[in-house]
């Protein structure tokens, strides 16, 4: 749970876009022009957006909306080995979906200043990775420093989060790593830098996640040296990546092993979870059903009536509303009381430290995704947290002692933000290996 100083608690972070409410759209033969005769007020920014199909399959271009209109509208198709121009317009979005089966293989923002030029290949459908091995990721051994891996490495900068995506990058997304080196792997975001940010170990034979964003790269060293030897790019639906070396001797000792087999079958049924669902698969494989309560969300707006008598002598009636069903969404009002709000500020002034990115509270790293303070309270630091802890567990409607920092709840979150400060956008999501199908709150 977060708070935010000063008096704003349970913020989430969001992303602003232009504010362009029309488009039109063309070839230079004429084809897909503008869905609707939409006008073109306040939209400043004309481009054209290039799109190359070198995949094997016919694709069809979608115009996605905008920030203010998310009607989707058919705009052209494109056949293998074709390529045509689409007329847009900064902000607008475009969805590249392939023409039999309707799946969505890519969207796009058009950007200011980027290289709007989509290159469509069949790498980037979910329905091309090949049985098993295919999810597969293989790094040759590099002898040597950057320059040996190629131009490629370091490409224009990616920005972590920017305010007008100038990439088809958009697209977060939570990513699972499994080791088959014989040696623990640092990997490192590529921010432009000559080293990148440290995001983290995979240990060898082990495996280790982050949440990331499509499109952006990862360097991997062997820990301790520097000593790079190859870098992975996140694609949707590519959820599962798997580092091996090419050592055909050493593979078939590893192959032998439990953690490869699990591994095998886990990648075969994420890739099943995908085709069936159209989502990726995070969890925990092979994970137990839920054992805790979960409230109803059966249409938006329904509502949950909670009574609590914590605090005096009249009890506090929380609503429950729902305001998303996939994922569900709960907005409670009144979850905290204006002097609960101050006091919380109040214990948390002399706790607050550089916010960090990483597992735990007390297991992080510093980057420049999260430049804001963050204090972490515990359940036990007063009476009045105690309190809110065990109203935390009657709207959840569990039991009061399985929310301690021991079983089912993270401390209590407090972000202090200066002017100019951030706690980036982000969803949150891990993979360590473990059951975690009885979590309940953070």
């Amino acid at each position: 749970m977060r708070a935010v100083l000063p008096f704003l608690i349970l913020l989430a972070g969001g992303r602003a876009e232009e504010d362009d409410s029309t488009c039109s759209f063309g070839d230079s033969s004429g084809a897909g022009k503008t869905p609707g005769g939409r006008s073109t007020a306040g939209v400043t920014s004309e481009l054209d957006v290039d799109i190359v199909n070198t995949g094997k399959s016919a694709i069809s271009i979608y115009w996605g909306g905008d920030a203010t209109n998310t009607q989707e509208v058919f705009l052209i198709a494109i056949e293998p080995g074709a390529s045509k121009r689409v007329h847009s317009f900064a902000g607008h979005i475009l969805e590249i979906r392939d023409e039999k089966s309707g799946e969505l293989r890519m969207k796009h923002v058009v950007a200011n200043g980027a290289d709007n030029v989509l290159t469509i290949t069949d790498d980037d459908a979910w329905d091309n990775i090949p049985d098993v091995d295919g999810g597969q990721l293989n790094l040759e051994s590099v002898q040597g420093g950057l320059e040996q891996l190629g131009s490629d490495l370091f490409p224009k900068s990616v920005d972590y989060i920017s305010q007008i995506p100038s990439r088809s990058r958009e697209v977060p997304m939570g990513a699972k790593f499994r080791n088959f080196y014989p040696f623990d792997i640092e990997f490192y975001f590529d921010d432009g830098t000559e080293d990148g940010a440290y995001n983290g170990i995979i240990p060898s034979m082990g495996r280790s996640a982050i949440n990331t964003y499509a499109t952006h790269s990862f360097i991997l060293c062997k820990r301790g040296t520097k000593d790079k030897f190859g870098r992975v790019t996140m694609k949707p639906k590519k959820n599962i990546i798997i580092i091996k070396p090419n050592d055909k001797e050493y593979m078939k000792d590893v192959k032998r092993t439990q953690f490869y087999k699990d591994t095998m079958k886990e990648l075969s049924f994420m890739r099943s979870y995908q085709n069936r669902t159209g989502l990726p698969w995070l969890s925990y494989y092979p994970r137990s059903p839920p054992i805790l309560h979960m409230w109803s969300a059966d249409y938006i707006g329904q509502e949950h009536l909670v009574e609590i008598a914590d605090h005096g002598e009249h009890p506090i009636k929380l609503r429950l509303k729902v305001i998303s069903l996939r994922p569900r969404v709960f907005y409670i009002s009144g979850l905290l009381l204006p002097e609960e709000i101050g006091h919380l500020i109040d214990i948390s002034k002399d706790k607050v430290k550089r916010s960090s990115v990483g597992n735990s509270a007390d297991k992080g790293f510093v980057t420049n995704t999260r430049t804001s303070r963050t204090a972490w309270i515990e359940r036990t630091e007063s009476d009045v947290t105690n309190r809110l802890f065990m109203r935390f567990s009657r709207v959840l409607n569990i039991s009061d002692d399985r929310l301690t920092h021991t079983r089912n709840a993270e401390k209590l979150q407090v972000v202090q933000y200066e002017k100019g400060q951030k706690y980036s956008p982000h969803h949150d999501f891990n993979d360590r290996g473990a059951d975690l199908s009885s979590i309940a709150a953070r």
